[in-house]
């Protein structure tokens, strides 16, 4: 479950059975042709909730960094296997982007405590040199 701060979320079904979830109320489901918007501060998730394929189309706006973030959880993701983000870099990234997206159900006392552990130990070790350049975040 995540939230985009400034961001509104939109994904329209273009093939199979769209499943989601707003925090605080039940998983619903969207099938073909149908459109479902998550307004800005939302938490919110969805995934494939049929037995085919899902095909989809969204837009995030205004888009900010989502397409450097999402690229950068997928690299990072890629290179550890395919299970998940590396937790160095997955640390790094969700504090730098901290004021334009968060993780819902990862708990605070790990963002806050475990998180800038990691970076510490991370900026010794040159985890973060690939992110030189990345985008500043947004701040509003």
């Amino acid at each position: 479950m995540h939230v985009h701060h400034y961001q509104t979320e939109s994904v329209t079904v273009k093939q199979g059975r769209l499943g989601y979830h707003r925090l605080g109320q039940e998983p619903a489901f969207a099938g073909e042709g149908e459109t479902v918007v998550f307004p800005a501060g939302e938490a919110h998730r969805f995934w494939n909730a049929g037995d085919g394929d899902l095909h989809c189309a969204g837009f995030v706006t205004p888009i900010d960094n989502i397409e450097y973030f999402l690229s950068a959880l997928y690299d990072s993701q890629r290179r550890s296997g395919g299970k998940r983000p590396n937790p160095f870099e997955i640390a790094f990234l969700m504090s730098r982007y901290r004021s334009e997206f968060a993780m819902v159900e990862v708990p605070a006392v790990v963002q806050r405590v475990l998180f800038p552990v990691l970076i510490t130990i991370g900026k010794l070790l040159g985890r973060y040199d690939r992110y030189a350049d990345a985008p500043r975040p947004v701040r509003r």
